[in-house]
């Protein structure tokens, strides 16, 4: 068995300051927006002296990697292809399942939606390395997808997925802020039941016409 040379106990305070450390991260993004993440904003906030964040993660671009890799920022693939398997499901009925567990995991992440909604004017490393995990996956679950399921001929899956969960991305990301857009509501449960059956039905006509 690998060890560290450490006591158990000095292995489990590195653990848990770790944690109130990318906890902190995930506080201070929400309450007060990604502008004001710095290592003494990060310190403050998890109760620990700053040396600690150099010495668990390097440098404030370690705290950001090391939370991007968090499941409560990004879920897993796992998670979105869990029960689907190609003898019982269609490629059709795999796309708006994906689709709807995608847009019920990012509402349910605030952190995730704050991210979301700053990417396009706020090109910070924080949100360069919560968007490379997000493309990883993003890209692994298409590659998945595509492995196990013929495709139509010429059907540009990897486009279609993208215009699709760009949208919902986007909507979710004003939720926050906005409830209603064209006059659909885009903030309750119920509005996103709307959204998701038109989604469905998009998706439906899509492949009806491959």
């Amino acid at each position: 068995m690998v060890t560290t040379g450490l006591p158990i106990s000095a292995r489990r305070d590195a653990g848990e300051t770790r944690t109130r450390i990318l906890d902190a991260l995930a506080r201070v993004i929400v309450r007060d927006g990604l502008a004001a993440v710095g290592v003494n904003a990060l310190a403050r906030e998890a109760g620990a002296d700053k040396v600690l964040i150099y010495r668990y993660f390097a440098d404030l671009d370690g705290v950001y990697r090391a939370y991007a890799e968090r499941s409560d920022f990004w879920y897993s693939n796992a998670e979105m292809l869990a029960g689907i398997e190609p003898s019982n499901v269609t490629l059709p009925q795999a796309v708006k399942l994906c689709l709807r567990r995608h847009a019920s995991e990012i509402r349910k992440r605030p952190v995730t939606l704050a991210v979301l909604a700053a990417e396009p004017a706020q090109r910070t490393p924080l949100v360069i390395a919560l968007e490379a995990v997000r493309e990883r996956r993003a890209t692994e679950l298409l590659a998945w997808l595509a492995a196990h399921y013929e495709l139509p001929q010429g059907f540009d899956l990897q486009a279609i997925a993208m215009l699709l969960g760009a949208a919902i991305n986007y909507l979710a990301a004003r939720s926050r802020s906005i409830r209603v857009m064209s006059g659909v509501g885009i903030k309750t449960d119920e509005d996103w039941d709307r959204i998701l059956g038109a989604v469905d039905r998009i998706v439906d006509c899509i492949f009806l016409g491959a």
